[in-house]
């Protein structure tokens, strides 16, 4: 077996209510002034303001507003909210809401804290050093980025995904609040959720996998296929599974890291305003078809017989239906992609070399079209009509 680093720095607070804790928390790490990082009325329409403002009253914390996050934050954004927090004095962050809140909020720290410019921390750069503490609150259940080491920033310039990565990226605290998920969209479920089943499957399949990245990665698995489904119809006593599943899977990337789709995905998110989640939803069968035909026999076994499957073709078809299920579309053409960008996409992909040197298989140009194309041509297409019995 080869050696292996897992990172264990987050605090993990779980339960019904525990973002009203959220002064208590600011006052553990010694804080005394945060900035409160989120989007637009995020606060507003979830409610959470009066409830997160009334906590850090209560604790004698002192906070500054910033809501200027865009969905897939950019590098002016992430600058803009570090020099705010650098004028106010800050020495904590909150970062309320999804993927895009989280990533900025570890980004603004960061530079908060070690000054520089945004590039200036981009991978292959392993960001360290002390930074001021993250508390991450999760509106959504999918990016798992409460618990990662990773910070995704767009160059809206190259209309690139950049990654911030190193142990100072990751937050101090990560509070769980299953309530939070009763305001969430349908669609937003979905696709959240299923991006929280890519980062788990990514893992176990990727070059990095290590045996602890494994195990959380089945768990997140075996949540998101048993409960998401029954989450979609709208039983609320479920969400807080896909919620610890969501965190499981960022914890497995924390130590593995993504694999193609999540390269490819990010064409369709920079090219076509496409969500993150629903551009791993609409490519992960095809890629993760080539892919598991390279996976250890043994991993392949046990993947298998946690998600009730007997082959591969059973595997794929079984994600097709439970993908079918929540409404994701067909191909990849219904969200705009068109033939003639194969091309184009085959050589953004390849340019993320960090996910694709931990892809279990070979790829080139040839192999991202090939499995493009199929995305392209859709699902009922290249596996036929299926539908998804609970």
């Amino acid at each position: 077996m080869t050696g292996f680093t897992h990172y264990l720095h987050t605090k993990i607070v779980f339960g019904d209510g525990v973002v009203g804790k959220v002064g208590e928390e600011v006052r553990k790490l010694g804080g005394s002034k945060a900035l409160l990082v989120t989007t637009g009325n995020l606060l507003e329409i979830t409610g959470y303001s009066d409830i997160i403002l009334k906590s850090l009253s209560s604790s004698g914390i002192n906070y500054v507003l910033f809501n200027e996050v865009e969905e897939n934050p950019s590098i002016e954004t992430c600058e803009k909210g570090a020099e705010i927090a650098k004028e106010e004095g800050v020495d904590t962050v909150i970062a309320f809401g999804g993927g895009s809140a989280m990533d900025a909020g570890k980004a603004i720290s960061v530079l908060k804290s070690l000054g520089g410019r945004t590039s200036d921390y981009f991978f292959p750069k392993v960001v360290e050093g002390p930074t001021i503490p993250v508390i991450a609150i999760p509106t959504t259940c999918g990016t798992g980025a409460e618990v990662t080491r990773y910070a995704i920033i767009t160059d809206l310039s190259t209309k690139r995904k950049m990654t911030m990565a190193g142990p100072s990226v990751l937050p101090k605290v990560a509070m769980l609040d299953p309530e939070v998920l009763r305001k969430i969209p349908k669609k937003l479920l979905a696709w959240t959720s299923l991006d929280a089943l890519s980062h788990a499957i990514e893992a176990y399949t990727s070059k990095a996998s290590t045996p602890i990245s494994d195990g959380v990665a089945l768990i997140a698995t075996d949540y998101i296929i048993k409960y998401l489904p029954k989450a979609y119809e709208g039983d609320e006593g479920v969400k807080g599974k896909l919620h610890i599943a969501s965190t499981l899977g960022g914890m497995a990337i924390n130590d593995a890291g993504t694999t193609l789709i999540h390269s490819a995905g990010y064409y369709l998110t920079t090219h076509h305003n496409v969500h993150h989640g629903l551009a791993n939803a609409l490519l992960m069968p095809f890629i993760l078809e080539y892919n598991l035909r390279y996976l250890d026999e043994e991993k392949l076994n046990i993947l298998m017989r946690v998600t009730g499957t007997s082959s591969i073709e059973d595997f794929i078809k079984a994600l097709c239906k439970l993908i079918d299920a929540v409404g994701i579309p067909d191909s990849i053409a219904e969200v705009g992609f068109k033939e003639e960008e194969l091309d184009v996409i085959a050589r953004d992909v390849m340019g993320y070399k960090r996910n694709i040197m931990n892809n279990p298989s070979p790829v080139d140009e040839s192999i991202v079209k090939n499995l493009i194309y199929k995305a392209l041509l859709g699902r009922s297409k290249v596996y036929g009509n299926l539908k998804y019995m609970a």
